[in-house]
C-alpha cells in the first residue's frame, strides 16, 4: 500500500474515532422497571416503539429469566437531564414492565410448561423475589455521548447480525435430536442435492435441511398443517426428541426420501424443481416432492413419462397453487400437494391401460 495513502486512512481514522466514555452495571430487574414506569429511564425517538415482540418472544425472555440463563447486555446513555436514555433493550425491559404489572400472561412455554397461563403474581413468591432482584448487566454511556453517535450505536447494534433462519434455529436446538440427524444427512444426498441446485449462500443458510425438514413434516402431516409453517415443521421434529427410533424405523425413512428423489431424478425433467427464474421456490418443492411421495405410497409402481410432467409443470392450476399469494394457507397446502398425487396417480393408471 502506498504511503501517502495510508497516512490519508490514519487521518481519516482520528477525525472520525469516537472516544466513547462508559462504565458497566448491574441493575436489578426491580430497579430497571421502576425507572422505566416513571420514565427515569426513557426510549428516545430513534428507538423502535415499545410492545414490538409478539407474545410468543416476551413470554420465552421471561422464561430465560426464570430458568437463569445469561441476557444480553442493555445499552442506557446518560443524558444532561439526568435521564437515562435506553439505546437497546426497549423491549426487554418493557416486556418486564408488562409482566411485573400482571399485563403479560406466560404462554407456549418450552421447558417452563407448568407455568404457562401464569401471571407474575401466579409465580411461587419466593421466585417472584428472586426474579425482581434478578441483575441485568447495563452498560451506561457517559453524558458527553452525543446523539448521532448513540444513533449509530443504536443501528449498528440492530444491523450488524444476521438474523437466524428458522432452519438454523431448528438445527441447533435439535441438535440432539435423533430425527434431525437423519435429515442432516439427507440434505447431503447427491441425488437431492443436484434436483434442488441450492446457491452456496442458501446452503449456508440452511436451506437444503429447510427442504427435507418440509418434506417429512408433510408427508407425514400436511392436512394437520394450520397457518405457520416454522411452527408446524418445528413441531414435526420435536416429537422425536424422546423417541428412540430404531434402526428398522430410520431405514424406513431413508427410504421414503431416497426412493422419492430416485424416482423423480429418473422420469422428471431435469430441472422440475425451477422456476423461470431458475429458482427452487419452496411451495413448488413440496409440490412436487411431497405429492410424488404420497403417489408412490398408493403406488409404487408408478408409470410416469418425462412428457407427464412437462404437461403437469405447465398446467395453469399447478402454477397458480405453486405461487408465494397464499401458499400457506391450509387449504392451498392441502390442495398443492393432492394436486400433484392425483395426477400422478391418473397419469400413471392412462399409461397402464395404453401400454
Amino acid at each position: 500500500m502506498e504511503k501517502e495513502k495510508i497516512i490519508k486512512a490514519n487521518t481519516q481514522i482520528k477525525k472520525l474515532q469516537k472516544q466513547i466514555s462508559y462504565d458497566t452495571r448491574d441493575y436489578p430487574i426491580d430497579y430497571l422497571v421502576s425507572n422505566y414506569d416513571n420514565q427515569t429511564f426513557y426510549s428516545p425517538n430513534y428507538q423502535r416503539n415499545a410492545g414490538v415482540w409478539d407474545l410468543h418472544r416476551k413470554a420465552r425472555f421471561i422464561e430465560s429469566l426464570l430458568l437463569g440463563y445469561p441476557i444480553p447486555m442493555l445499552f442506557l446513555s446518560d443524558t444532561k437531564t439526568g435521564k437515562l436514555e435506553i439505546v437497546d433493550g426497549l423491549q426487554r425491559i418493557s416486556t418486564l414492565s408488562e409482566f411485573l404489572k400482571d399485563e403479560l400472561k406466560l404462554d407456549k412455554l418450552e421447558k417452563l410448561t407448568e407455568l404457562n397461563n401464569f401471571t407474575f403474581s401466579d409465580l411461587p413468591e419466593d421466585e417472584q423475589f428472586r426474579l425482581k432482584a434478578y441483575s441485568l448487566r447495563v452498560i451506561v454511556l457517559r453524558r458527553d455521548t452525543d446523539e448521532s453517535t448513540r444513533i449509530d450505536l443504536f443501528n449498528r447494534i440492530n444491523t450488524s447480525s444476521l438474523i437466524a433462519s428458522p432452519s438454523e434455529i431448528r438445527s441447533g436446538s435439535e441438535l440432539l435430536n435423533p430425527f434431525m440427524k437423519i435429515i442432516k444427512e439427507l440434505a447431503k444426498k447427491k441425488v437431492f442435492l443436484e434436483l434442488v441446485e441450492l446457491s452456496s449462500t442458501k446452503k449456508q443458510r440452511e436451506e437444503d435441511i429447510e427442504l427435507v425438514s418440509r418434506f417429512f413434516a408433510y408427508s407425514h402431516n400436511y392436512r394437520n398443517f394450520k397457518h405457520r409453517v416454522n411452527i408446524f415443521v418445528d413441531d414435526f421434529v420435536k416429537q422425536f426428541r424422546e423417541i428412540n427410533l430404531s434402526t428398522d424405523q430410520k431405514n424406513k425413512y431413508r427410504e421414503e426420501f431416497i426412493n422419492t428423489f430416485n424416482f423423480i431424478r429418473n422420469n422428471y425433467p431435469v430441472n422440475v424443481f425451477k422456476n423461470s427464474r431458475n429458482q427452487t421456490p419452496r411451495v413448488r418443492f413440496e409440490a412436487i416432492s411431497v405429492g410424488t411421495n404420497l403417489a408412490l405410497e398408493e403406488n409404487s409402481h408408478l408409470n410416469i413419462k418425462e412428457q407427464d410432467i412437462k404437461i403437469l409443470i405447465e398446467n395453469q392450476d399447478f402454477k397458480k397453487l405453486t405461487t408465494s399469494d397464499g401458499s400457506n394457507s391450509r387449504k392451498r397446502v392441502i390442495q398443492r400437494i393432492e394436486f400433484v398425487k392425483n395426477y400422478l396417480l391418473k397419469c400413471s393408471e392412462k399409461n397402464e391401460r395404453t401400454a
